[in-house]
């Protein structure tokens, strides 16, 4: 498998354990409108997902934020890599977001 950058989102890790998508879509929105989930049945949704332990169900500290456009996802890293989230003492980290994708097989 290899990696490929998925360049309208970002991937946010350092976040508090209690955090929830209304804290993330308030933060994030600050720089840039966020895309809306378009398999979501609810609408308004916006493209965020929190990684949760699998055992517990309970958030791990990270998530991804996807925005309506590619320079929306560069700004969030530039002005949040490194900063405070919200009123808390995490420092975040903000990079663009990869995933893997599969590579053909040629035997």
């Amino acid at each position: 498998m290899s990696l490929e950058a998925w360049e309208d989102t970002v991937y946010v890790s350092g976040l508090p354990k209690d955090v929830t998508e209304a804290r993330l879509i308030q933060y994030f929105s600050k720089i840039g409108i966020l895309k809306d989930d378009k398999k979501s049945r609810e609408k308004g949704k916006k493209k965020i997902w929190i990684y949760k332990d699998k055992a517990t169900g309970e958030p791990k500290g990270d998530a991804t934020v996807t925005y309506e456009d590619v320079n929306g996802a560069k700004a969030a890293v530039e002005w949040f890599n490194g900063a405070k989230f919200d009123d808390c003492d995490n420092t975040i980290s903000v990079s663009i977001a990869e995933r893997k994708i599969p590579t053909a097989y040629a035997g």
